[in-house]
Order: structure tokens, then sequence, then C-alpha cells
């Protein structure tokens, strides 16, 4: 039976919505489709004592719909598939909606797409309808629901875990991370939780669409849907693929709730979402989907202009709903591990063995004592799979000639071995800073004082408290700064904006050939004259290498960039400059940040002056929410060579 349910339940998280040559959609807004058995008089008495209740406007038949205000006034559901309403307006009328799912009730028609009767369809709705209406047996049969019985049989979730993969900056979809959601089997041990099954919600994005994913992300162009998988799929992808740091958040829920979140899930899993990238997205329908079962806690409603990953976890906290925190290690950062534990001369014979394989290299293997030699085999392994899930970007269980002969190698010796120790970071993802940042400073820029406005719309720079943040990436979207001279002609002149930057500095050494890279697309002042603005649209980037250094508190960088400048005042209105970009950053102590860069520029296009700058900056942070920040610069652009300090105080606020 088990493998029946297996498949069974892999075929129901598939399904998408019909299409083509599908019949049309069944509604239930006239009483039309009864059984022999059906009671016409009884459904008009429970149509009748459901707006006695008032159940249409109950928060519980809202969050079962996903109703949310209008602003023009009424109610609109989120949900975007048609298959989910059982009346022709129900996407905007919950009442309208009641009584058609009433209606439908006492049908045996089937719907699309899964071919059952609304009862089925719908098991979430009917199980808290009978609830507030107490249905009578006799006049509606409750009729028999064997698919959904053995999807929660097989389920059999007792309690939940969010589990949330840190932000991963290549790709588009996980920059700000991702949370997903385990449902847990009772006894769960580390080991078997691997087999249970985790709610994921995501767009359905093709290869060929997610070339333009941040637009159509923004737009609500892909569709967002459920969808169920082993929890060891899912963890395969982002800590071994992905190589990202998993946290788990066990939640302190009630039963019902889990099991309201089970008959919830059934009837989501069919339909769609319109996708948002910073509104109805994964961490946001993660919570919309638990909202049924727990309103009288406000789960989405905290939430405004942009949902993010990490403040679900903020609110979930807030709530007490959490009841501990696990965290999982990425397979880069197990294998640095397994790194630590060897010399110099053993970790270039592991390295040399995943690449070339055993048999030539026996000798030197058998040159160390048996413990060694099985940290060596297994860190060759591990990178063995690390180069293959890089190169072919998936992760295949069957092994190669090199892997099968590594393994050997290792049973052979007969020495157990645990996995290296790999320390938890100080801080998790939720104790780090709110991601809204507005800032207020002083300076001087040559001979002119002025004040300096900034606000930032998300996520993190590199001169914001690291607690919670990877210290390799930094990533900004909306900022805008504004400065005001005092004896300037301009009231107020735009500094900068960026509509998004990009910083990407992993690390490289011996095993690890990453590459650093920065994205920034915006628009700057160009001149520092307080009686002159001069405004210009700004494309940068480049790539290069970054490297720690050996007690990891310092990161060096050095970078080619290109910048290409559109604006009024260019030669032409168009400059391309292109130069190195070198830096170092790092935390000397607790809560203090130090970050200095030197860049030089040289104008391709028409051989005038190009940007050069050395910036010396430095943070302190007394608190999450709050940092002082000291810069010095020297730099150079269209008014030439001028000196800039600034003292300035960041405030970090957000929701929840």
């Amino acid at each position: 039976m088990k493998w029946f349910a297996v498949i069974l339940l892999s075929l129901l998280t598939a399904c998408a919505h019909a299409a083509g040559n599908s019949p049309a959609r069944m509604t239930f807004d006239t009483a039309t489709d009864f059984t022999p058995q059906s009671d016409p008089l009884y459904l008009g008495q429970l149509l009748s004592e459901a707006q006695q209740l008032g159940l249409a406007d109950d928060p519980v038949w809202r969050a079962l719909l996903h109703y949310k205000p209008r602003l023009m006034g009424g109610s609109l559901s989120q949900v975007d598939g048609e298959d989910f309403f059982l009346s022709r307006i129900g996407k905007q009328d919950p009442h309208a909606e009641l009584a058609a799912t009433l209606t439908a009730f006492f049908s045996e028609q089937r719907l699309a797409p899964r071919q059952e009767t609304a009862q089925c369809r719908f098991r979430a709705r009917y199980h808290w309808l009978k609830q507030q209406l107490i249905f009578d047996a006799q006049r509606l049969a409750e009729q028999a629901c064997a698919d959904f019985d053995l999807f929660a049989d097989f389920l059999n979730a007792e309690s939940l875990t969010v589990v949330f993969p840190a932000a991963h900056p290549n790709g588009p979809s996980s920059m700000f991370g991702h949370t997903l959601v385990r449902l847990d089997r009772p006894g769960q041990t580390p080991a078997t939780r691997m087999l249970d099954y985790s709610l994921n919600f995501a767009a359905e994005a093709d290869s060929a669409r997610a070339m333009n994913y941040a637009i159509t992300g923004l737009t609500g162009g892909f569709e967002g849907r459920y969808r169920m998988l082993p929890y060891y799929m899912k963890l395969r992808e982002y800590a071994q693929m992905e190589n990202r740091d998993i946290w788990e958040y066990r939640l302190s829920l009630k039963p019902e709730t889990v099991h309201m979140l089970v008959r919830h899930v059934w009837e989501l899993l069919p339909t769609y979402y319109d996708y948002y990238f910073f509104t109805e997205n994964c961490a946001y329908h993660l919570l919309s989907a638990l909202e049924p079962g727990m309103v009288d806690t406000p789960l989405t409603e905290d939430f405004s202009l942009w949902v993010l990953p990490v403040d679900t976890l903020r609110l979930l906290r807030k709530h007490d709903l959490v009841q501990d925190v696990d965290y999982y290690p990425s397979r880069h950062r197990l294998i640095q591990a397994r790194r630590a534990t060897l010399d110099q001369g053993a970790q270039s014979l592991a390295k040399t063995l995943a690449h070339e394989g055993l048999p030539k290299h026996a000798a030197s293997l058998a040159g160390y004592d048996l413990a060694t030699q099985a940290v060596i085999l297994d860190l060759a392994f591990d990178y063995m799979r690390y180069l293959r899930s890089e190169a072919q970007d998936s992760l295949e269980a069957a092994l190669d000639e090199h892997e099968r002969g590594v393994l050997l190698a290792r049973s052979r010796l007969g020495v157990s071995s645990t996995p290296p120790p790999v320390q938890r970071p100080p801080h998790a993802p939720d104790e780090g800073h709110p991601a809204t940042r507005l800032s207020l400073g002083y300076g001087v820029a040559g001979d002119e004082a002025y004040w300096r406005l900034e606000a930032r719309a998300v996520y993190h720079d590199w001169l914001d408290p690291s607690a919670g943040y990877s210290g390799n990436f930094a990533l900004e979207f909306g900022q805008l700064a504004l400065r005001h001279y005092p004896q300037g002609r301009h009231a107020i002149k735009l500094e900068q904006f960026n509509a998004v930057r990009i910083d990407n500095l992993e690390p490289r050494d011996d095993y690890f050939s990453s590459i650093s890279w920065r994205l920034r697309v915006g628009a700057d002042d160009l001149r520092q004259d307080p009686d002159q603005a001069s405004l210009a649209f700004v494309t940068r980037g480049g790539g290069g290498a970054s490297t720690r250094t050996r007690d990891q508190r310092w990161l060096l960088f050095a970078l080619l960039e290109g910048d290409l400048n559109v604006g009024n005042d260019l030669q032409d209105r168009w400059r391309l400059a292109a130069g190195p970009v070198i830096g170092l950053l790092g935390d000397p102590l607790p809560g203090w940040r130090v970050y200095l860069e030197g860049e030089y520029f040289h104008d391709l296009s028409h051989d005038s002056a190009a940007p050069a700058r050395l910036t010396l900056a430095q943070s302190w942070s007394p608190r999450r929410d709050l940092a002082w920040e000291l810069s010095v610069q020297r730099q150079r652009d269209l008014d030439g060579w001028y000196n800039d300090a600034q003292l300035s105080l960041r405030w970090y606020f957000g929701a929840p």
C-alpha cells in the first residue's frame, strides 16, 4: 500500500490547471445538480443559518478563500486559479462562494482537475462548515474521500517545521533566501525527518522565461504553485547543489492547526496564484496557507510593500510560535571543516584523488595512518560530489568510476568516522537587522558642509550589522540618497540612487574557484559643486577574485569593472570607463565593521576624467537596529579631485 501512496502523492502534487480541450468549469450558483437523495429544503435551511451566523464574513472563511480587502471596497481572493471557486463570482464575493459551496456539497458531480466531488475537493471548507452548521448526516450524507484520506494518512503530520535555506546570490529567486514547510510525523529523528514531506511555494518558471525572471516576477507574470516533495530532495538541492546553509524552525502549534493545514493544502495543490517577487512570494504564501488554522494570530496583515523570507521567521518568533532552531551546514562548509582536520599535504592529496582517482595515488595514501586515510578519502568523495554537481547543475545518485573506487577503498579501511564539527553561526538569520534602513548624516565635501538623508527599501550592505547575514554577499534594492547644502543654490540634490546593487565576493582557495562579481544599476550626481547638479544613469559591473585571511576575519578582493554613464554633462552625453577595484572588509571587534576600497578608472570613450575613489568607512552597531557610520573619501569626477567626510546614524526597521 505504501508504494501506491507514494505514486498517488506524486501525481496529486504535480497537477496543473486544465488547458486546451478542458471542459467548461462547473459552477454551483443555482441548485440544479442534486443527487436523488438530496434535500433541497435542507440546503435552504443551511443557507439561512449560514447567513444568520455571518459565516461569509467569518475570519476563517475569509482565510480559507484568501480574501483581502480591495482599495475601493469589497473583497478579492488572492487565488487566481478558476478551479478554486465554485461560484462564477466567487473570487470577489465571499457570500456567493459560500452559497455555491454549500450547494455543491449536495452534488456528486466530479470537479476538475482531480475528478472529485466538492466535498472531497475542498476538505478544509467542508470540515469547517460542518463544525459551524452541524450537518445532519441523514439529510446531507458525507461522501467517502479515499484519495484525501490516503493523502492525510501518508503524511501523518503531527507538527510543522519552517525551513530557511540561506540567501544565495547566483539565482534571482533565492537572493533573499527561501522558506518552505516540512510536515513532521510523530517520533521524528534526524534520520527519519529526511523522509517527511515538504510544502514549497514557488514560481513556475521555465528556462526560457527565467532570463527575464526579475521583470516577470515583479509584474505577476509567473504562476505560483504549491508543490510537495520528500524533504531529502529539497535538502539535497539547497545544501549540496546550491551550497546553502539550512536553518530549521520547529513550530509550537495546536494539533488542529496542523490538521487544518493538511486539509487546506489538499485544496491548494491543484490551483495557482499570480506570483509577485516582493509580495505574493514563497514567504507570504507559506503564512497564508497557515492562516485558516490560526486566525487569532495575524500572519499576513503585518506586510505591505514587500515580504522577505527572513521576515516570516521574525513574525513566527514574535508570536512565540518557534519552539526550537536547528542548523545544518552546506556541503561547502562540511568540506572546509574536513580540510581543517588535515595538514596541507593531506588536503592536496584528497584534491588530487578527487580529480584523478585512487589507483595512481594509492601509494601516497598508504603513507598515512588509517584514521588519516579515512579522513582523506571522506574529503575526496565529498569534493568529487561537489565538483560533479557544479559541472552538471544536478546531483545524480549514480556513482562514477572514481567515486566508486574511493568508497570501496574507504570501506576496506574498517575505520569509523564522524562528520567533522562545523561551528554554528552565532546568530540565526532572524536575529539580524531589519531590512529597511533610514540614515541621517552630516558631512563636508571640499569646503562645503551638507546634510545627507538616505533611505533603503531592502536588504543589506557591507556597513550594516553583520550578525545573521552572509559575510560574502551584499544586496540592496531601492536605495536613495539626498544631500542638502545650506549655502548651495539647490535645496535638495540627488546624490545617488541604486535600483539594485549586488556584491558577491565569495572567496576562492585551493578547493573552490569562486568568481567574485558586482553589479549596480542606478544613478549618480557626478558633481560635488553645491550649485550644480549633473545626474547620470549608471550601469556598472565586473568580476574578479576574493580571498579570506587565515583567521577568516578579513576579506580581500580585486575586481576589474566597467562603468557606463549616460548624462547631459558628459561629452556626447555618455561615458564608458573601466579600471581596477581593490578592497578589504572585516570585523576587527564584535559590532565594529571596517571597509576599505580603492578604484581608478580610465575613460575608454573620450579620454577625459573618469571616476577614481579611495574610501575608508567603518560602522559601529550598539544594537541590531542601530549603527553609526564614519567615512572619509578622496575622489575624482567631473569637478576634479576633492575630499569628503561624513558621520551618519543608521536606523533599521521593517515588518514585522
